[in-house]
């Protein structure tokens, strides 16, 4: 039997409970976290009679749901090792640390991945890639490495959920049954302020909190001597990024580009900076780590299958967790009560945003949720005569565009561990995070169209 309301909200607050005890009281690892929620959930589920082997089923269906997200982590861990090896990212770090003013470092940063994510419509890819190089050009000029990360994800997810080639807005709009571009405009509306106030936030932080004097200046000097002295730095490396970024924009699939991105490195790691292929291959797996000076390790020890093991642990127990959950019918439930006495357009696109909140934040899976609650929405948007472009921008501004804000997601975990952050206090420099969730709902709110359905 599934749940009623009453046992769905004392279970999502039995599950907070753990939540919130296993990180900030007794600092449990996420992984054991999930474990522990997923066995609460599971004997919940066998108090109510469900049948284990459906439970099981539930799980295993949910894992299903993510091969193509595990395929993408191994190959953008394998991705930024190669870049790393092949020169890419000490080519992209040694510019930025010759002609970024550090005063205006944040704001390229921002513009420079926004436009990337844009063109190319993957915040991951981004992350692994441009967000690597940013990162260590941060270092490099000793900017704060929350400011940094902030900037990244920001501009990251701009296009992640704006971008015509994001699969995030393919998933969204394909739930919905809106047509991408029409789903897009309507995301848009609640971004542009957003976009707007961010802009300011970066060029105010650079100008009063870069870092200046001469002995940062003999850092950087020092610091890209011994890159010059560790790689063949040139025009050569980033044939990579351009290649890639072409991929992309000729909508090539991600997984095969993600593919020619690791040969093209490969290739220059071979080619380019003469590394043997022993070597090579360790470092695809474990991550950068063959340079004699111990300052370039340190500043691009990144990348390498190993490094996403944890972040594919995590995804394997969020699934499980999801999949039980659907499974008690907490989400079905959730809905019919929201939803019960609300017959406005902003009534209805409110309850939306604050439900795939909740339920995004308690299982940290914006593509299990997703499609969990697009087809029960879908029919509440209809009958209420609301638009589903609407549901279309709630999906990606509440469940896409938070992510990087749950620290039991997979994006949050892969941030972190691709950037070399510990926690998710950067995103509240980031307001093209979660700027937008809040203003969706008023917009909705005081729009012209909030009336009640007939």
């Amino acid at each position: 039997m599934t749940l009623n309301f009453k046992g769905s909200c004392l279970t999502l607050l039995g599950i907070s409970v753990i939540m919130v005890v296993g990180l900030f009281i007794v600092e449990m690892p996420i992984a054991v976290i999930l474990i522990a929620e997923s066995v609460f959930v599971g004997v919940i589920a066998l108090l109510r009679k469900i049948p284990y082997g459906q439970l099981q089923e539930s799980m295993v269906s949910s894992v299903v749901a993510f091969i193509t997200p595990i395929l993408m982590l191994l190959l953008i861990g394998a991705l930024v090792a190669s870049w790393i090896i092949g020169g890419t990212v000490p080519t992209l770090i040694y510019i930025g640390l010759k002609i970024i003013d550090a005063r205006f470092f944040l704001i390229i940063t921002f513009l420079m991945c926004s436009l990337m994510s844009m063109l190319i419509g993957t915040s991951w890819g981004v992350i692994s890639t441009l967000g690597v190089a940013f990162a260590g050009i941060a270092g490099g000029l000793g900017i704060d490495p929350a400011y940094t990360v902030s900037a990244v994800a920001s501009g990251a997810f701009v296009g992640d959920k704006m971008s015509p080639l994001s699969s995030s807005v393919a998933l969204a709009a394909e739930l919905t049954a809106v047509e991408p571009a029409k789903g897009i405009k309507s995301t848009v509306s609640a971004n542009i302020l957003p976009f707007i106030a961010a802009v300011a936030l970066y060029i105010y932080l650079g100008l009063t909190t870069a870092p200046s004097g001469q002995a940062h200046t003999q850092e950087t000097e020092a610091l890209m001597e011994a890159l010059a002295g560790e790689f063949n730095l040139g025009v050569l490396p980033l044939i990579a990024p351009v290649l890639l970024i072409f991929f992309m924009v000729i909508k090539v699939p991600t997984i095969p580009t993600f593919v020619l991105g690791i040969i093209i490195g490969v290739l220059e790691s071979v080619f380019v900076q003469g590394c043997d292929l022993k070597a090579l291959t360790e470092g695809l797996m474990s991550g950068y780590n063959m340079a004699g000076d111990p300052a370039i390790n340190e500043l691009l020890h990144y990348g390498g299958v190993d490094s996403m093991a944890s972040t594919l642990i995590l995804l394997l127990f969020a699934a499980c967790f999801g999949g039980i959950i659907k499974r008690l019918g907490i989400i079905t439930c959730l809905l019919e009560r929201v939803f019960r006495n609300t017959r406005t357009s902003g009534g209805i696109v409110t309850g939306a945003v604050i439900l795939h909140t909740i339920c995004f934040a308690v299982t940290g899976n914006y593509y299990a949720i997703n499609s969990i609650l697009a087809p029960p929405l879908n029919d509440v948007f209809d009958k209420n005569n609301v638009s589903r472009d609407k549901l279309t921008a709630v999906l990606l501004n509440a469940g896409t565009g938070i992510s990087p804000m749950i620290p039991w997601s997979a994006t949050a975990i892969f941030i972190t561990n691709t950037l070399g952050m510990e926690g998710t206090g950067y995103t509240i420099f980031a307001p093209v995070l979660w700027l937008p969730v809040i203003l969706q709902p008023l917009m909705a709110l005081f729009s012209r169209d909030n009336t009640r359905s007939q």
